[in-house]
């Protein structure tokens, strides 16, 4: 790691995850600064404010003040019977959450009876005999997961009586959102904290260490940025002398140019970008004030903006650069308690979100930034993007390894843009070299590198799941979108994490500039097929918005569309307005009935009808797809170069006497032949025992490789 000049004292720092975020495991950046803070000397306490909010509120105590805070002229319609039933919610809240937390699974049993959890509207969306059919006889612990959550639900809706803004994992999120103005966010702080926020206010002060230097909120998310303003205005009353640090992603992509002051009567520094050498500075400023240079004016602080006066000043160290991704320190869980929290599982969830949920799930990068960054809806000019630095594979099995040591938890979610296959592919190689048993996912691009023996790699090194943008699933729009893929490549790289087990979730837009009714028909069919060929498991629509570090906002005229002239107001400026000259403008309906079909193709449904079907009445255009498109790709070869590729066997260590050879396969089949031993020598050397500290021998490196042919099915793949 690079050598960085440290403050003069180690300083006293809280890391917050504020409210409100995913409640299945902690958000990504506070291990990964908490590491980085930590190797500099500094005493860090990472604290997720998300959850523990989350856990007040859902407690016998916490639920007890929030019902007696409700106005009951204000609860209507169905929501009456949650109400009326408060005091037995107020009795199982503690059981039921300690059961989504994975702490007593037994309590399954009473949960599905039926007679545990009061019935209300979100419960009420499926009858008890649908869920039975649905979950089955073995499916207990899922199926009062489900319940547990309709449960939470129905609470969170009649809660929205205190705020209008509370959701379980945001908060305020449309009030944040692209809101040029900081007026309406301004009148919702100066009112008087209502009860959900005291309860952000007392979590904040049982957590946040009383001699604290600097409190470091990561506000990825617009439904975070109200939470992290309630912690800042109470930090200024109750932990005075610390300093109050924001960043993350929401101001990094949206308050670039901030300059409405009032926003620093909640927070003192305002951070855009990687937060390490930003962050750096801060602490050499904090740590001044307690010695000669009482205010630290002297030390140049980096991508930073304060108020100085009645004005908003960037700051930024042209001669300053990030440190390299690849010389930070892993992200440290250290003080982390991974088991309280909380596993959620509504209705209708896809496959993959149910995956999210499933965890918790430790946070990795195996690469800084996106090896292609030329899609054009994307944010290619700002630095998360742009400035692409990969971990090698020791590294990251490394990083592995200590979070591993750290939390004696093996499941990891990788939160790249777009990991690259090479590295992924070592990556797999280096764990089955260290005998290790972890599992993970991540983004990807759905890549020609990713080939069906890669792919088998993969999945023996523990990849359970890849997520990737397929945008519009139309080659004649792909290429305006510069996504770099056609859809018959991206069949057979489907077909090939397919083949290997690997579930595909695919993340689609509606409305890119340009997609007539027909392209979206021709869309919509491609995707019908890809789901009925079981090479999608899983699928989201986004409606495409228009952000103003993308290529498209560079040169709209070239895709049809004109920004509007919206004056900017001092606070937000990212998703922009804008008007469709020369294009089709998107239609919110048929975005609706996108999101519907897509849903039930996820769920199996309707995988053999018309897609015309879902537009009526209205007519639509008939597809230009053929109906075998997809079965006609996946009959093509893959589009994969020759090369002197690695040989690897998956399968286990070979065992050889008398002309005899038994060996597992890859999926644990013994096998048992007369053979030479020239091919039990063959195996041995391609198993990961018998590479020593390097990696599988290449082709070139072995005679009599066609000897091995006939196992080639069995676990032999070349990488």
């Amino acid at each position: 790691m690079a050598t960085i000049e440290a403050p003069a004292r180690g300083l006293t720092i809280a890391m917050i995850v504020p409210p409100v975020s995913d409640l299945n495991t902690m958000y990504a950046a506070a291990p990964r600064l908490t590491g980085w803070l930590r190797a500099q000397g500094h005493t860090v306490t990472p604290i997720d404010l998300s959850l523990e909010v989350f856990l007040a509120m859902f407690s016998r105590a916490g639920l007890t003040r929030l019902f007696a805070a409700i106005d009951p002229r204000a609860v209507t319609g169905e929501y009456e019977d949650v109400y009326q039933n408060r005091d037995r919610y107020v009795r199982i809240i503690d059981d039921v959450v300690a059961f989504m937390q994975g702490k007593d699974p037994a309590l399954a049993h009473r949960i599905v009876r039926g007679d545990f959890i009061p019935e209300g509207p979100y419960l009420r969306e499926e009858t008890p005999a649908a869920r039975r059919e649905r979950f089955g006889a073995w499916g207990k612990v899922d199926h009062a997961r489900h319940l547990a959550t309709q449960m939470l639900l129905d609470l969170t809706h009649l809660l929205q009586t205190i705020s209008p803004h509370y959701a379980l994992v945001n908060y305020a999120a449309k009030l944040s959102r692209t809101s040029a103005s900081f007026d309406e966010i301004a009148g919702e702080l100066a009112r008087p904290p209502n009860a959900i926020e005291q309860l952000m206010e007392e979590a904040a002060a049982r957590a946040i260490p009383a001699d604290v230097d600097l409190v470091c909120l990561t506000c990825p998310f617009p439904g975070m940025l109200i939470g992290s303003l309630v912690i800042g205005r109470w930090l200024a009353t109750h932990r005075p002398r610390a300093a109050r640090a924001l960043g993350g992603g929401f101001p990094s992509t949206e308050l670039r140019e901030l300059s409405d002051p009032r926003f620093f009567d909640f927070v003192d520094y305002l951070v855009i970008d990687d937060g390490e050498r930003p962050l750096e500075r801060i602490c050499a400023r904090v740590a001044a004030r307690g010695g000669d240079d009482r205010d630290g004016a002297a030390i140049t602080l980096h991508k930073t903006a304060t108020r100085q006066g009645d004005r908003v000043v960037w700051h930024e160290d042209t001669a300053t650069a990030a440190p390299r991704f690849r010389e930070l320190p892993a992200p440290d869980y250290e003080g982390v308690r991974m088991d309280r929290y909380v596993h959620l599982l509504p209705v209708g969830a896809n496959v993959f979100h149910r995956l999210l949920n499933d965890g918790p799930w430790l946070k990795l990068t195996a690469a800084h930034g996106c090896y292609w960054k030329k899609c054009t809806f994307c944010d290619v000019h700002l630095a998360y993007i742009d400035d692409f630095d990969p971990l090698s594979a020791a590294q990251l099995a490394d990083q592995m390894d200590a979070i591993h040591a750290q939390t004696g938890l093996s499941s990891f979610h990788f939160t790249d843009e777009a990991a690259p296959p090479p590295l992924l592919v070592n990556l797999a190689l280096e764990l089955l070299r260290r005998d290790r048993n972890y599992q993970y996912f991540g983004n990807i691009r759905y890549d020609t590198g990713f080939t069906p023996d890669r792919c088998r790699l993969l999945a023996a090194s523990g990849m359970i799941a890849v997520t990737g943008g397929i945008e519009v699933a139309s080659d004649a729009l792909l290429p305006k979108i510069r996504k770099g893929i056609t859809i018959p490549h991206v069949t057979k790289v489907l077909q090939a994490f397919r083949g290997a087990g690997i579930l595909c979730h695919a993340y689609l837009i509606y409305g890119f500039p340009g997609e007539a009714l027909a392209d979206t028909i021709n869309s919509l069919e491609t995707l019908r097929q890809l789901f009925g060929a079981d090479l999608l498991q899983s699928g989201v629509f986004h409606k495409f918005s228009l952000t103003a570090h993308a290529p498209i906002a560079k040169a709209p005229e070239l895709f049809g569309i004109r920004i509007k002239d919206e004056p900017f107001r001092g606070f937000a400026r990212y998703d922009l307005a804008y008007d469709s000259v020369s294009v089709p403008a998107p239609d919110d309906a048929v975005f609706a009935v996108l999101d519907k079909a897509l849903n039930a193709f996820v769920h199996g449904k309707f995988l053999d009808t018309d897609v015309r079907q879902w537009f009526r009445p209205s007519p639509v255009p008939a597809p230009t797809v053929a109906r075998d498109f997809i079965a006609r790709a996946m009959a093509e070869p893959h589009p994969s170069k020759d090369a002197d590729l690695r040989v690897c066997w998956l399968g286990g260590a070979p065992r050889w006497s008398g002309g005899m050879l038994q060996v597992a396969s890859a999926t644990g089949e013994m096998i048992a032949r007369t053979a030479p031993r020239a091919l039990a020598d063959l195996i041995a050397r391609c198993h990961p025992s018998g590479w020593g500290k390097a990696t599988p021998p290449r082709a070139s490196e072995l005679v009599d490789l066609e000897l091995a042919a006939s196992l080639r099915a069995h676990g032999l793949v070349s990488v």
